[in-house]
């Protein structure tokens, strides 16, 4: 039995446009979806906490692999509804775009930990 932990899932990709995260609409502001996870899953990335203790993973994928993600929100039966409504409202944008918004200190810092590891990754594979 793995882990569990509430955290934020990124979930990222690459396009021509560069890299981009999924962030879901939250209310009247953009974010990064998240609930309880099992986090023993060797694809996710850990990030380290933010300042706020908030912790967060992620996963490159799409959206042909977003029914399977939300596989990975696991919550109260009630409170999934909810979350998978948050996921069906979500859209990719740039790393940029997405700093653009009014996100949380902590999600902020989550993303920019993210273009790091993703940039040093894929540094090291076009050696």
């Amino acid at each position: 039995m793995g882990l569990r932990k509430k955290a934020r899932l990124i979930i990222y990709r690459f396009r021509e446009r560069g890299l981009e995260v999924f962030l879901t609409q939250q209310s009247e502001e953009w974010g990064l979806p998240g609930g309880d996870m099992r986090l023993d899953n060797p694809d996710l990335i850990s990030l380290e906490p933010a300042a706020d203790r908030e912790e967060a993973v992620a996963v490159e994928g799409d959206w042909h692999e977003i029914p399977s993600l939300k596989q990975m929100l696991y919550e109260d039966a009630g409170e999934i509804k909810e979350k998978l409504k948050d996921l069906e409202s979500g859209t990719f944008l740039t790393i940029r775009e997405a700093l653009k918004n009014r996100l949380s200190p902590g999600q902020v810092q989550f993303l920019r930990e993210l273009l790091e590891v993703v940039t040093d990754r894929n540094s090291v594979r076009d050696i």
